[in-house]
């Protein structure tokens, strides 16, 4: 056997036995920095001290003005709401769009609210909202959105809207978050954060984690936009 060779035969062997170890020790750093949401709401990897670590932004974000619509909506408590009215109440707001039956990035951008609640509760006083807005409206009524909410273990705060289906074609139009073919499962992972009325929104596409979802509301609150709708 040749002194190449053997030198060969023994990198493979050290890969063999030491490669899968290194690669789980990249997940593992990954998850433990950043832990994303999963459909069940609970962060994978999260430790007890995760806001002092460094995060990965896997996702876009900019700032934009948007004139939303005059339109009435339900609530999952089958109350009328009126959507400006539930928007411009002064305070910091996020939207989300979703559906019930989505079983891809719906779960995972409701798991972010979920399991920022606590946080944002403390940081806010209770004094925000969450809206997540169905964008199937014929199938998402307000029953299935409370079992929707339920599963999130929703807070008070967090507010679940269902309609006519133009009217929630209006918001997306209005959110530049319409989709190609008006195929509901191409819609983008979309959240929107506004520090109150009047002010410009943080347009973010790609998934948050808790952690990201609560650094990005800190940063929304010390520098509120001042541009008028």
């Amino acid at each position: 056997m040749s002194l190449l060779y053997k030198r060969l035969l023994g990198a493979a062997f050290w890969l063999l036995c030491n490669g899968t170890a290194f690669a789980d020790g990249v997940m593992q750093g990954w998850t433990l920095s950043d832990p994303k949401p999963t459909a069940s709401g609970a962060p994978i990897g999260q430790t007890g001290d995760d806001s002092a670590k460094p995060s990965v932004h896997d996702y876009a974000r900019g700032e934009a003005l948007y004139s939303l619509p005059d339109v009435q909506m339900v609530d999952k408590e089958g109350n009328d709401i009126e959507f400006r009215q539930l928007i411009d109440y002064g305070g910091p707001v996020m939207v989300q769009f979703i559906f019930a039956t989505c079983s891809t990035i719906c779960p995972v951008l409701s798991a972010s609210f979920a399991s920022a609640q606590p946080e944002l509760d403390a940081l806010a006083g209770g004094q925000y909202r969450l809206i997540s807005i169905s964008i199937d409206p014929e199938q998402d009524t307000p029953e299935r959105l409370r079992a929707y909410a339920e599963r999130f273990n929703a807070g008070k705060n967090w507010h679940f809207l269902t309609g006519r289906r133009d009217d929630v074609i209006k918001i997306l139009k209005a959110f530049d978050a319409s989709y190609a073919g008006n195929n509901k499962m191409y819609h983008k992972s979309l959240t929107f954060m506004r520090s109150g009325s009047g002010a410009s929104w943080l347009r973010i596409e790609g998934l948050l984690s808790k952690n990201e979802i609560v650094a990005e509301y800190k940063s929304l609150i010390a520098s509120p936009g001042q541009a008028k709708n």
